[in-house]
């Protein structure tokens, strides 16, 4: 069935397409076409039957003119980050926005507008050249749209909020191919439903950021103790964190050492648990907030003032493209001993050495966001954890799928509702309930509204209200 819709398009409407589009049109065995597929996760090994990379807005609408027609899955990719593998489609058509490099930063508004191809280092770079900067994604080659539209959580979201909180604008190109700017006061339901709700509503094309002056050096870095000390430093990283103000956004987490002159010999490629971030105020009070961490004796501290940029990049190397990655993440409602003994426990248990298993802290300006604000939800837990599975090779697969469902298990406990859900490798109802909770409901009017037939629907998906 499949393969006939398919030669359809290779006869019909691919032709008419071509005529008027500006960007490129691929083809499984055309030139680009294999280096087009390559996505962050490689437990998604997808061969959609056309892949577009528009040039501008004009080239979107045609896109979604032809998957509508069509009736052929549409995905659309950005930094190919979707660890949930939303990215790409089998026998459908990929929308590849990175070519839509546009940015133009606002020095006096302290405005950012950036086209979808951006990932968070080029957005980053054009923002740091006036000493200002948004909250962005932990590894910066993170695509600006999927991230900030599934929430969008940074080093900078205690200070600043989340990615999603800072839009001001987006432009959409709808199911039906109109093209709506989306403000506080034009197409407002859209823009909350765009601050968390992911890409269920049409294609972003462009965001408007709020900026604020960041940089250009801040105090970040990572400490490293042995895994034995585990229980100590979480419980120490949990205390400073409760008493921080709003420039500090860091974690603590389960690592393996890299094999880095940085790193002594002995502890290369060894699990240690590890505490990263970056603090945004100024280098006496970062050191003083460290000051007790430091007394704890890590075997590597590379905390100092560094450019914004590079304190961005920090965890960039532990994260490549084409992984086998499954992750799920919770908002978590304590950190007490039995929680603290309990992440001891697991990490000790990690199967692979490219796994994370990380703490995050809450609060800030996060929290101070009303919670229907936005679609997002969890404003009010003081942690989150991430369960990172990574490794190399389809036959790690049910060691490590494994480990995240019996971690998830075990925490079951101090799990809070709320968590967003790019962070999740498997999606379902009750993910859907249990980031959404009652507002799913909201989000589902508006997903009548702009998008009636589900046409976006590889996503975290909202069904349209019936009748709606």
């Amino acid at each position: 069935m499949a393969g006939t819709v398919a030669a359809t398009l290779e006869s019909e409407a691919v032709d008419e397409l071509r005529a008027g589009f500006r960007g490129g049109v691929l083809e499984p065995g055309d030139e680009g076409y294999g280096s087009a597929l390559e996505i962050f996760n490689a437990m998604f090994d997808r061969r959609p039957a056309l892949v577009l990379r528009p040039a501008g807005t004009a080239d979107v609408i045609r896109a979604i003119g032809l998957a509508r027609v069509s009736g052929l899955p549409l995905a659309v990719r950005g930094g190919g980050h979707s660890v949930a593998g939303f990215s790409l489609c089998d026998g459908g058509i990929v929308v590849d926005m990175r070519g839509l490099k546009g940015v133009r930063v606002d020095p006096h508004r302290r405005t950012v507008r950036a086209q979808a191809g951006l990932d968070w280092g080029e957005l980053d770079r054009e923002t740091q050249a006036f000493g200002l900067a948004t909250t962005g994604g932990r590894v910066t080659t993170t695509g600006v749209p999927g991230f900030t539209l599934g929430s969008g959580s940074g080093w900078l979201e205690r200070k600043l909020g989340f990615a999603a909180d800072n839009v001001i604008s987006a432009d959409v190109v709808t199911a039906d191919g109109e093209v709506v700017t989306a403000t506080e006061d034009e197409h407002a339901e859209l823009l909350w439903g765009l601050r968390g709700g992911g890409g269920n509503f049409g294609i972003v094309t462009e965001l408007e950021f709020r900026l604020a002056p960041i940089g250009p050096t801040v105090y970040g870095g990572l400490a490293a103790f042995p895994p034995e000390r585990t229980a100590d430093v979480v419980r120490l990283w949990r205390d400073i964190s409760a008493e921080a103000d709003d420039d500090l956004g860091w974690a603590v987490a389960s690592i393996t050492a890299p094999p880095e002159p940085f790193v002594p010999e002995e502890w290369r490629l060894k699990r240690m648990i590890g505490v990263a971030g970056m603090y945004a105020g100024s280098q006496e009070d970062a050191e003083r907030v460290l000051a007790p961490l430091r007394a704890l004796g890590p075997v590597v501290d590379l905390w100092q003032p560094m450019p914004y940029i590079a304190a961005q990049q920090l965890i960039d190397p532990a994260n490549p493209y084409g992984r086998r990655n499954y992750w799920r993440a919770y908002q978590v409602r304590d950190l007490d001993e039995s929680a603290i003994d309990l992440f001891a426990e697991r990490a000790a248990c990690i199967p692979s050495p490219f796994t994370a298993f990380i703490i995050l802290n809450g609060g800030g300006a996060v929290s101070r966001i009303g919670e229907n604000d936005t679609a997002l939800g969890g404003r009010s837990s003081p942690f989150n954890i991430h369960l990172n599975g990574m490794w190399e090779g389809a036959d790690g697969d049910d060691a490590n799928i494994a480990w995240v469902r019996e971690t998830t298990a075990a925490f079951t406990p101090h799990i809070a509702s709320g968590m967003a859900l790019n962070f999740m490798t498997e999606i379902g109802d009750a993910e859907l309930r249990e980031s959404w909770g009652p507002k799913l409901e909201r989000l589902r009017a508006l997903k009548a509204t702009y998008d009636p037939t589900n046409l976006f629907r590889l996503n975290q998906n909202v069904q349209p209200a019936v009748g709606g």
